[in-house]
């Protein structure tokens, strides 16, 4: 009790608690006499209870640790387990092989191939005759009018082209009977032509008229419609 005591004085002393001058005294007689008497005692008992005792509580509960709870983890649920897929292969039949068969398909591909080899062939041979054709010496001559029809005192203009140096020009009417003709001298260029008026005898009919061109015993001829009435 002794030292216990006083230290508990001395803490009252220095808060300021109790009577300042009766805990001196009553410090002085316990350290003099180790005695004090019982109703100091009860004084200091009851000053140490009102403000020693709470603090050191208080001190005492501030140094508590508290535990924190252990948590129980519930383990993870079991996954659930995934159905296996089952893939089916899907078999795709060949047609032509299930309807003709490798050997047939094969004497199918080989007739194909002949008839274009076929059709090649005869493309060949058609290009190079047109082509020694062409090679050979011009016979051709062109025989054409200005116009597609004509009326009563038109002038009519004819030209054409040949290989001759002269060239005889008819012209017949829808009956056939000659109504006019000319000896025309073709130029260096092999080019010819000439006029005529639409008018006179043989010109009293109407319909398509020819005109004839003829050279080295070939001909060519054009027609044209004429009507003997005047143009307004």
């Amino acid at each position: 009790m002794g030292q216990f005591f006083t230290d508990d004085i001395d803490a009252l002393l220095k808060s300021g608690h109790g009577d300042y001058g009766r805990l001196s005294r009553i410090k002085a007689d316990f350290e003099a006499k180790k005695l004090v008497t019982i109703e100091d005692r009860r004084y200091v008992d009851g000053l140490i209870a009102r403000y020693l005792q709470p603090a050191a509580q208080t001190e005492k509960s501030e140094r508590i640790v508290k535990i924190p709870e252990k948590r129980i983890v519930p383990p993870p649920p079991t996954p659930a387990s995934v159905p296996e897929i089952k893939y089916q292969k899907t078999v795709v039949e060949k047609p032509i092989e299930k309807m003709y068969g490798k050997k047939k398909l094969r004497n199918i591909v080989i007739s194909v191939a002949s008839v274009i080899f076929a059709v090649l062939i005869i493309s060949v041979v058609a290009m190079n005759q047109d082509n020694i054709i062409s090679m050979g010496p011009s016979t051709t001559k062109t025989l054409e009018t200005d116009q597609t029809s004509y009326t009563l005192g038109d002038i009519i203009s004819i030209s054409g082209s040949t290989e001759s140096t002269i060239t005889k020009l008819t012209i017949s009417d829808p009956d056939a009977q000659e109504i006019w003709t000319e000896i025309v001298k073709v130029k260096a260029d092999g080019k010819f032509s000439t006029l005529v008026i639409a008018g006179g005898n043989g010109w009293e009919k109407a319909g398509k008229y020819t005109v004839t061109a003829s050279a080295n015993g070939k001909t060519e001829e054009t027609v044209f419609d004429f009507s003997p009435n005047e143009s307004p």
